[in-house]
């Protein structure tokens, strides 16, 4: 987390240039549909906590903010090739130089012998910035795959949570007809104890016990797991059965609002998703790459300056002289290479097919994305038809129970009158719940995917796309 923290500081306190399309997220939030109050967190205020915290905790999320802080990294790399460098070596030994056929003359280098170099890029034909472009790119694709993620993370988290509510409210029914099969059971023993039935249907009702007991520890056993793995996703550890809500509010629906959100991703060309964005990024990446290899067997003009200094000693038979020998350079030059094996036009063929691959990529992203919304919005319109037969057979449900006491306040039917009618509301109040966790799941979804999801506007402000 230390770690992290520092990396968060670090990107804070710079502002890197390629965030051309950065606005605020107060100003995306005033320009965005008016989603407030539809989505899940907003019927589950503890949801909402929970998205939060994820931001910080869920393991991918952590993961991509470590790969954004290793793109930015690279900069550095890409960009000190425009800067000066600055080289040097020192040495010390002896070095005898004798000349053939003459043997009265020899010299000896000893001592210490150095030198400095500085040397700078002059003109590269664009090859060295557009290196340290491609690298901010790079950061960009990291930041966009940043805020994917949470995006995802969200979407998920979301559709467990009014998954794991529908699922406990599937428990409560198979707990009441547990019950109901435990009480058939010891009634049909009362009545074998009198002889009124046989030992063969009381073993019937054992078996049906037996059987909705397995159920049910089967549909526990896959609650605890589903809260586990909430739990592991969302990066909160374990939650228990007791912290999920029993209750789901009946969600608002707008068609005007659904229509209102599809019309603005399909002016846009679905550009303000994250999957496309990042497309184009790369896309340009690939534009670049190819001005790079385009340029591979032009001259590379580079400045110089040079400083070196050593020892010499020239003997002859009647003399020995020493000299300091220091050296200045200050030059200019280009370095060419002119046929290189036709690797120049292989990295040029290979820059072409990426762009040709991300142009098409882009183009899938885009119709995936808008034909993704289109189903989504019909699939919202069929949710909400299904959510409201749904409540007509909750409030039937219940009317039947209201019947059911009547009756059995006037002494025309049983206890078990009203267990059974209880028995069908808590299968109409399980139906209910999944149709309304149905509908929330893929309104959730739609909102997300036509870039409108208020959930991040926790992000960073430089995270979040320009509204398109």
């Amino acid at each position: 987390m230390l770690l992290l923290g520092s990396i968060l500081g670090r990107r804070l306190r710079r502002a890197p240039f390629f965030f051309v399309s950065v606005v605020a997220v107060t100003a995306l939030a005033g320009e965005s549909n008016n989603v407030a109050g539809t989505l899940p967190e907003d019927y589950f205020p503890e949801l909402k906590t929970i998205l939060q915290t994820a931001i910080k905790q869920a393991p991918q999320v952590l993961l991509r903010e470590i790969e954004i802080a290793q793109q930015e990294a690279r900069i550095l790399g890409a960009d000190a090739q425009r800067l000066p460098s600055l080289g040097g070596d020192i040495r010390y030994g002896s070095i005898e130089t004798a000349v053939s056929g003459r043997a009265s003359a020899q010299t000896r280098d000893r001592g210490l012998f150095y030198s400095v170099a500085l040397n700078q890029a002059l003109f590269h034909w664009g090859a060295i910035k557009h290196g340290s472009d491609i690298a901010r790119i790079r950061v960009a694709i990291a930041e966009k795959n940043y805020v994917e993620a949470y995006r995802a993370l969200v979407r998920d988290l979301r559709r467990q949570y009014v998954g794991l509510v529908a699922r406990k409210s599937g428990l409560r029914y198979a707990r009441h007809t547990l019950g109901l099969r435990e009480a058939e059971l010891k009634i049909a023993r009362e009545k074998l104890s009198s002889g009124t039935i046989s030992p063969g249907e009381v073993g019937g009702r054992q078996l049906n016990l037996d059987e909705d007991r397995l159920r049910l520890d089967r549909a526990e056993a896959e609650f605890a797991a589903e809260r586990r793995r909430f739990g592991r996703l969302a990066g909160i550890g374990d939650i228990t059965e007791e912290a999920i809500p029993g209750e789901m509010a009946k969600p608002a629906y707008s068609p005007a609002l659904a229509s209102s959100l599809l019309a603005g991703l399909l002016r846009a060309g679905g550009k303000s998703n994250f999957e496309v964005q990042v497309a184009e990024l790369h896309l340009r990446e690939a534009d670049l790459g190819y001005r790079i290899a385009n340029v591979r067997l032009r001259p590379k003009f580079n400045a110089t300056a040079a400083y070196s200094l050593q020892n010499s000693t020239y003997a002859t038979p009647v003399s020995v002289t020493q000299t300091g020998i220091a050296q200045q350079t200050i030059e200019v030059n280009a370095r060419w290479s002119i046929f290189d094996g036709f690797a120049s036009r292989g990295a040029k063929l290979e820059a072409l097919t990426d762009k040709r691959y991300w142009q098409r990529r882009l183009q899938i992203a885009s119709e995936t994305v808008l034909d993704e919304a289109q189903q989504l919005e019909r699939m919202i319109a069929l949710d909400a038809r299904a959510m409201e037969f749904s409540e007509i057979r909750r409030a039937g449900a219940e009317e039947g129970v209201r019947r059911a006491e009547e009756e059995v306040k006037r002494g025309n039917a049983p206890q078990t009158h009203i267990d059974a009618a209880t028995g069908d509301l808590r299968l109409g109040e399980y139906n209910n719940a999944l149709a309304r966790a149905a509908f929330l799941s893929d309104w959730s979804s739609f909102v997300s995917l036509a870039g409108d999801d208020p959930a991040l506007n926790s992000l960073p402000a430089r995270y979040v796309r320009e509204k398109q």
